[in-house]
């Protein structure tokens, strides 16, 4: 009984219930034993034309239960595509052209026997290649698809792709703890979630030698089985990517805001006896994950046997890191920013809260360093100085790793003994020649400009100030420098020390405008005005750098405002007796002023209508 057409068994089995869209959704039912009365075929052998012949590798169950003999829903949707790839090499070989049952499997978009891409879209108009086009060769524009010039996969993507063939066909096996069906269950969504990373999909196509603009879902089932054959490093690199990517939902933190559902699908192949996902997503938060807190509630820790592995965590809260060390809880993000700790830290809800972690090494590493460690006198003991100057050395950092506990401060061995070796490998013995002086000696003296103790020893390490030890028992006391040095170096310390602290108004009369010095006394009349900030500290006035900065650049004097004009400087008096230039502080609008001073942008406005009148 000929049918030269599906459309005459269409219309027989529309009577007997509703028809899929697809042979491959046909089930069994009245449907399917009509469909073998008209064909006289047994049921086994039309399943065996359909994905229902894969069901024992695509059908998900319970580990224990026997194989499936047809293939749910979701399992068609999974790995079946419903457009309708193809190979240009074997439609070129065939004498009759027919479809072949795996070009529609997703996690296999090569043609294992020619070694290239299966294509998705005709050459020609680009349009996605569909199942009921009346000639299998042709598209429906007319193009002969077996034409088209076959794209070679790179090696490394055949690979993958035999492997996977191979665990189809039931030849090669995924893994001792998985079965085929969870495999591949697993690799569906470790592929949706590379579609939804492009610096990972990239990343794979260029390994892959593959477009992923044009073959974007090749590449990430290839790329999930790359992660499945090289777990867990492959694994855990794609999740490092795959958490910075932003998510469906609204909250700021949490796992579920980093991974998404993929939790949740690990847990649940657990469940069904296939743990290693589960396993491996474990291992990588209890170690890697960083950007939030874990807990039982996570449904990966729920079970009481996982609950240990949360208090074995890399990465622990910044208040068990503080009782860890003794130090309050804000000093912990202290470390952090200078280096001593290794922790993370990102914004949290909408009032610039900060949540972070720090890794369990780095504080254990410095609770043992402070626990060997040496409070201030014992270190002032030994380096022959007051502990006034210890905390100096702290301060500058000449004693890394140095933390205050509630105890007091406690310094590393280790900071201590190279400060020592600095002292011992200076020349020993007195000056033959040339004004020398004790460290006190040249705090005392050219502390004025700046000169620290901390600054010294950055100074001699560097051999920019010569040394030598005049007494090697009394280490930094017994240690004498050139005064010449010292001298040569004042300005640089003094400007240095400006651009620290800020300006003191004495100074910056001189550092204010290049080459003009001006009076103090002008400065704090600018200052008094308005126009210049200043904050106190103890006596003294200091203005910062970025204020002077400021000032600069909308400030000037007359030198300045005559150049901006091109006028002279009479022209420029004449000009404000006229009223057409207002400066913001001068003679003629503040008694006693001493300096006219201009704003930049005023002159600028004049400057501009001169050159339009012009």
């Amino acid at each position: 009984m000929g049918y030269q057409s599906t459309t005459p068994l269409v219309a027989l089995l529309a009577g007997r219930g509703r028809v899929p869209y697809h042979l491959n959704q046909l089930r069994p039912g009245r449907v399917l034993d009509y469909l073998t009365a008209l064909l006289r075929q047994p049921p086994q052998t039309i399943a065996s034309l359909t994905v229902h012949r894969f069901a024992p590798s695509l059908a998900l169950l319970p580990k224990g239960r026997p194989s499936a003999n047809i293939c749910d829903a979701g399992a068609i949707q999974r790995c079946f595509t419903s457009s309708c790839p193809l190979c240009p090499a074997c439609l070129a070989k065939d004498q009759v052209p027919y479809e072949r049952l795996l070009w529609s499997f997703r996690p296999v978009p090569v043609c294992v026997d020619h070694k290239c891409i299966l294509i998705r879209r005709c050459p020609a108009c680009r349009r996605p290649l569909r199942s009921d086009r009346q000639d299998v060769s042709h598209c429906r524009c007319g193009h002969k698809l077996g034409d088209t010039q076959p794209v070679v996969v790179s090696p490394h993507g055949l690979s993958l792709a035999v492997k996977s063939h191979q665990i189809l066909l039931g030849v090669a096996l995924p893994s001792p703890e998985m079965s085929t069906a969870a495999c591949f269950w697993w690799s569906a969504r470790l592929a949706a979630a590379i579609r939804r990373t492009p610096a990972w999909l990239v990343e794979a196509g260029e390994r892959l030698a593959m477009d992923p603009q044009h073959h974007a879902d090749a590449v990430s089932w290839l790329a999930a089985a790359e992660i499945l054959t090289d777990r867990p490093g492959r694994l855990t690199a794609f999740l490092d990517a795959f958490q910075r990517i932003d998510k469906h939902k609204t909250t700021s933190t949490g796992v579920g805001r980093r991974f998404g559902t993929l939790l949740r699908q690990a847990a649940r192949l657990e469940k069904l006896g296939h743990p290693p996902p589960a396993t491996a997503l474990r291992e990588y938060l209890v170690e890697h994950y960083a950007s939030g807190h874990l807990s039982g509630k996570v449904c990966l820790f729920r079970h009481p046997k996982d609950h240990s592995a949360l208090r074995k965590r890399a990465w622990i809260p910044q208040t068990r890191a503080s009782k860890m060390l003794g130090l309050r809880h804000g000093a912990v993000a202290r470390l952090v920013e200078s280096g001593i700790l290794e922790g993370r830290f990102h914004p949290a809800g909408r009032h610039g809260r900060l949540v972070g972690l720090v890794h369990r090494q780095s504080v254990q590493t410095l609770q043992s360093e402070l626990r060997q460690g040496l409070d201030v006198r014992a270190i002032a003991k030994r380096l022959g100085i007051d502990h006034h100057r210890v905390l100096d050395l702290v301060h500058g950092g000449l004693l890394p790793r140095a933390v205050r506990t509630a105890k007091g401060w406690r310094i590393p061995r280790a900071s201590v003994a190279d400060l020592e070796g600095m002292c011992k490998g200076l020349p020993v013995g007195n000056p033959a020649s040339g004004r020398w002086l004790p460290l006190r000696e040249a705090t005392r003296k050219f502390g004025p400009a700046g000169l620290t103790l901390a600054l010294l020893v950055e100074l001699i390490r560097a051999k920019r100030v010569s040394a030598r030890m005049a007494d090697p028992e009394k280490c930094f006391h017994g240690l004498v420098v050139s005064e010449a040095d010292l001298a040569a170096l004042a300005p640089e310390i003094r400007n240095r020390r400006d651009q620290e602290r800020g300006y003191p108004i004495h100074h910056l009369g001189s550092a204010l405008f290049v080459g003009r010095p001006i009076k103090d006394t002008v400065v704090a009349k600018w200052i008094a005005a308005g126009l210049l900030r200043a904050r106190k500290s103890g006596r003294a006035r200091l203005v910062a750098p970025k204020e002077v900065d400021r000032f600069r650049q909308e400030y000037c004097l007359a030198e300045d405002a005559c150049r901006i004009l091109a006028i002279t400087r009479s022209t420029l008096s004449r000009w404000e007796a006229e009223g057409l230039v207002q400066p913001v502080y001068g003679k003629r609008v503040t008694p006693g002023a001493g300096f006219s001073l201009y704003r930049r942008a005023d002159l600028a406005i004049l400057s501009r209508r001169r050159r339009r009148a012009a």
